[in-house]
């Protein structure tokens, strides 16, 4: 049950009879969402938006693995990284446990992680909240935890807009609570001698910057096993023994910020790299191996062998084996096509500048080499929790 007035929707209420998929594997796409076509929209969307840049007027844009960067002006040397990002379904588990102080870190998270990837360091925010009704207690509280991730990194909330779209948001989760979708976008500069340009190569090391917990991706999937409210097994506020806290209160953890640590680490060495691990988990890094086979110009394959990962974190094991026991249950490789498991940062550097990254980085956040580059073009997984290795 929901603390305060809050009252919880039935799943019938919500979404209707899911009974059909017991017996079966569960699977991102049997909760409704599907990878390819997800993965297509994109490629048809960065595609054009490659196309497009060629009106840009201050020059031309730099491709990176992950998209563009645009000259700040016709002589400067100096890129701007504009990246917008919202939170997916985990405005349902604010909505449901009526905790809305923290959820627009996440937000931020979501988009100065991936201006980092480029070497950008984030300058200013701009955020959009659409919500059912508006409620003046509610909007001031997601605008507390927008400016704490603007404090977290470094950046400045520039400016913003709230909607008012009834229509449009509905389903309503926890009664009298409104429905509601917060977006942020961030600018981010980068000089051109220090733009991480995603070019590595065989022997270099994979270094993983450990998450807070589920961060704000795979959530779709998590609320269908954990929680009763989508068919899954626990009331929000039960405390299962694995995590030691509350199934809503883990689930809700802010995605954790990680400028503060790759600025530190870029002072000690240059990165050839970075990942930062959202939608599709560790799937998330073919897209850097799929960059170097088209625009690097070089006749070496590259694949990733990730090893030496520690066994699932609390979150992961509790969404694992409650899937396992229900019946229903979850692949290792399904597990790390979908979530972070542990880790949501990752960069990759050459093998000489290993230990001094890792002293660097471990001052502000624990991180461990997880892996090295491979000549093989695959991306493998030797994990603890399987007998054998994966390949995604």
């Amino acid at each position: 049950m929901a603390k305060g007035n809050a009252t919880i929707l039935t799943l019938a209420e919500v979404l209707g009879d899911m009974s059909h998929m017991r017996g079966t594997r569960l699977t991102y796409a049997s909760t409704g969402i599907s990878r390819l076509t997800r993965e297509r929209s994109r490629e048809t969307i960065a595609s054009r938006i490659v196309r497009d840049s060629a009106r840009y007027e201050f020059g031309k844009p730099v491709r990176l693995p992950f998209g563009l960067i645009y000259p700040s002006s016709a002589s400067a040397r100096t890129f701007y990284d504009l990246q917008i990002e919202g939170i997916g379904t985990k405005t349902l588990l604010a909505e449901l446990s009526g905790k809305y102080d923290t959820i627009g870190i996440d937000a931020v998270a979501m988009a100065v992680n991936d201006v980092i990837r480029s070497g950008a360091h984030p300058i200013l925010l701009s955020d959009a909240i659409h919500i059912a009704a508006l409620d003046r207690k509610i909007i001031t509280r997601l605008i507390k935890g927008v400016r704490m991730g603007g404090k977290i990194s470094r950046c400045t909330l520039a400016s913003g807009e709230t909607g008012n779209v009834t229509e449009i948001l509905h389903g309503q989760i926890a009664k009298p609570l409104p429905p509601f979708d917060l977006i942020v976008s961030c600018l981010g500069t980068v000089k051109e001698s220090e733009i991480v340009k995603g070019y590595i190569s065989p022997g270099d090391s994979i270094i993983g910057l450990r998450s807070s917990g589920i961060h704000s991706n795979g959530l779709t999937l998590a609320r269908r096993v954990l929680l009763k409210c989508w068919g899954g097994k626990f009331d929000p506020w039960f405390k299962p023994p694995v995590i030691s806290r509350s199934v809503i209160e883990e689930l809700l953890e802010p995605t954790r910020i990680y400028v503060e640590a790759i600025a530190d680490a870029r002072q000690v060495s240059a990165l050839k790299a970075a990942v930062h691990i959202t939608g599709d988990g560790f799937a998330k890094f073919r897209r850097l191996l799929v960059w170097q086979r088209r625009f690097k110009q070089s006749g070496v394959k590259t694949g990733l062998k990730f090893e030496g990962l520690r066994r699932m974190p609390g979150v992961f094991r509790l969404i694992y084996e409650t899937a396992r026991d229900a019946g229903t249950p979850i692949s290792i490789s399904e597990m790390f096509r979908t979530f972070n498991m542990g880790y949501g940062f990752a960069v990759i550097v050459a093998k000489s500048d290993e230990a001094e990254v890792l002293d660097s980085l471990n001052k502000t956040c624990r991180a461990e080499k997880i892996g090295v580059v491979t000549s093989d073009g695959r991306i493998s997984i030797s994990s603890q929790d399987s007998e054998r290795p994966l390949v995604l």
